[in-house]
């Protein structure tokens, strides 16, 4: 098959490889040129309206409503989001634009280790209502050994948004037990280390450095999961509580 990438940084490069490994024919496409030229001995392009079997969005998220507009003549083409989408955000868009072939497949790819991530998934999840295209893409994810899920497109922005939204959770409340053990002048290192020990509890935001979480990802999904509670009436007292102790730390720190 043919995939052009729409949006070719971290997500949109590694998720190109991996296609490419797999046999496919890939087009690397972004608006900024300087990003092409890194992808010599590949195929790019800076224009989105070629004939592909899948495309596959993998922007910032405020552009993707517009991508999509662009795409939605292309009626015979599975259109994939990869990009983290407000909650709802693709159920609007089918509706919209009458679309059917669409998924969405989020991605859960650290920056740093994004290639070596998109090769050793621990999970790789499929949103959408078209059993064609969760059959198409279970044949292009089927070399990968990890556990998919096939599901809506609401589902899989939830699922996305609440693995953020505990990985964050998880550095706040590291980070306040930091303030106690600190007070006592023990040492705190250890404690977290001997606490990890127990298999429930994940090490992920155990080394207490201080810092909250930051980046691209994190604040900005927090923040888009508590407006998700609020619109439908509910009070996020936990997670409104983690984003709140983030900022006292931030604040701190400046």
């Amino acid at each position: 098959m043919k995939h052009l990438i729409i949006g070719s940084g971290t997500v949109g490069v590694a998720t190109g490889f991996y296609l490419e490994s797999i046999g496919e024919e890939v087009i690397f496409n972004d608006k900024d040129k300087t990003k092409l030229k890194k992808l010599s001995g590949h195929n790019t392009s800076s224009d989105i309206n070629v004939d592909c079997d899948i495309f596959w969005v993998c922007t910032h998220e405020k552009d993707v409503a517009g991508i999509i507009s662009l795409l939605s003549k292309k009626k015979r083409s599975i259109v994939v989001i990869r990009s983290t989408t407000p909650i709802g955000t693709i159920d609007a868009l089918i509706k919209k634009y009458d679309l059917e072939f669409v998924a969405h497949n989020p991605e859960f790819l650290r920056e740093k280790t994004a290639i070596y991530d998109v090769f050793n998934p621990d999970r790789i999840v499929i949103g959408t209502h078209s059993e064609y295209v969760s059959n198409k893409l279970l044949d292009v994810y089927s070399s990968l050994p990890a556990f998919k899920y096939v599901c809506t497109p609401l589902e899989s922005e939830i699922i996305k948004y609440t693995a953020n939204c505990w990985l964050a959770t998880q550095i706040s409340f590291w980070n306040e037990m930091k303030l106690l053990y600190d007070t006592y002048k023990i040492n705190g290192q250890g404690v977290v280390n001997t606490v990890c020990l127990d298999r429930r509890i994940s090490k992920y935001g155990s080394n207490l450095l201080g810092v909250g979480y930051s980046g691209m990802c994190l604040p900005k999904d927090m923040r888009n999961m508590i407006k998700a509670f609020k619109d439908k009436k509910l009070d996020p007292i936990l997670l409104s509580a983690v984003e709140e102790r983030n900022k006292c730390l931030q604040q701190k720190k400046d």
